[in-house]
């Protein structure tokens, strides 16, 4: 878990499952469930979504079969995680809203706070934007509560992508300023990704294409050090867009077609990636296959219920 706060998810899968052999060899059920859930964190924190989702089923198993229902509780949230990452939303929310119930029922208010945060995501996605900002006020009041600075700092990145979506950039580009601030205070090199990616997207939309180059610059060396697949994805994704508004076509193909081979490695769908593709080769007068590339991304937007893609 430690490696995991430092964004070295290749060494926490091994040290997960070293732990999980153990905990097998001993007949420790309660030690292989944590386990499981461990080595689906650090399977999201590569990109891994689809391997990530089989580990936590098998966290919840074990969990039920104990009757330990905190665990129970945390295989929900990696569930709900996992599938976010695979672009299923609704799913997602389903799984967080069952995470929410038993930390309420167990008085977990650190978790409940996370609950919260996780539905904010997934309802910015789905386009449920009042919801949104319901889930990520109650998320900021618990986590100023318990002291959770790492929480705070993450719902200002929720917060920030709601904005994004409403159009108010300014104010988009402060909630992501005080995430890059926080993530830097305690630590959080896979949050301090996070914040510079979407510090770039807003950079992108006021059309600020220097910027955006060095906060996706500085967010795709993170992604790369840590063995983060998925956000290494979002990064060629946007610094292709930044080339292709460039006008430098050659180069904006580049950066998609590395996004696009990241995701394929990992087994996951990018309808942004799709989209962008279509407009490149749109522009380039390759109307048939622009067309099949906006097709995809259409199909993954209606699969992942994404009002906005």
């Amino acid at each position: 878990n430690a490696c995991e706060g430092l964004g070295d998810f290749k060494q926490a899968l091994e040290y997960h499952k070293k732990h999980l052999s153990i905990a097998k060899e001993a007949g420790d059920r309660d030690g292989e469930g944590g386990a499981y859930g461990n080595l689906g964190n650090a399977c999201e924190g590569l990109g891994d979504f689809k391997q990530a989702l089989e580990y936590h089923k098998k966290h919840l198993s074990i969990a039920k079969e104990v009757g330990d229902r905190a665990r129970e509780k945390r295989a929900y949230s990696g569930l709900g995680d996992a599938c976010e990452g695979l672009g299923d939303f609704k799913q997602a929310l389903e799984y967080y809203k069952k995470h929410l119930s038993i930390a309420r029922e167990v008085g977990d208010r650190a978790g409940e706070g996370c609950a919260y945060r996780r539905l904010g995501n997934a309802s910015v996605v789905l386009g449920d934007l009042k919801q949104a900002f319901e889930y990520y006020k109650k998320h900021l009041s618990i986590a100023k509560e318990v002291g959770d600075r790492d929480g705070e700092g993450r719902t200002y990145c929720g917060l920030g992508n709601a904005y994004s979506r409403l159009g108010d950039l300014k104010q988009a580009l402060e909630y992501h300023k005080k995430h890059l601030s926080i993530a830097k205070e305690v630590g959080d090199r896979a949050g301090g990704g996070l914040a510079y990616t979407a510090l770039g997207n807003v950079y992108l939309n006021v059309r600020n294409f220097r910027k955006a180059t060095e906060y996706l610059t500085h967010s795709l060396s993170i992604a790369k050090e840590s063995g983060n697949r998925n956000s290494e994805k979002d990064c060629y994704s946007v610094l292709g867009e930044i080339r292709h508004d460039l006008g430098d076509l050659k180069g904006s193909f580049y950066y998609y077609l590395q996004g696009l081979k990241t995701a394929e490695e990992t087994g996951t769908k990018d309808g942004v990636l799709c989209c962008r593709l279509g407009t490149f080769y749109k522009r380039r007068g390759d109307l048939k296959t622009s067309k099949e590339y906006y097709k995809q991304h259409l199909d993954i937007a209606k699969e992942s219920g994404d009002k906005y893609g």
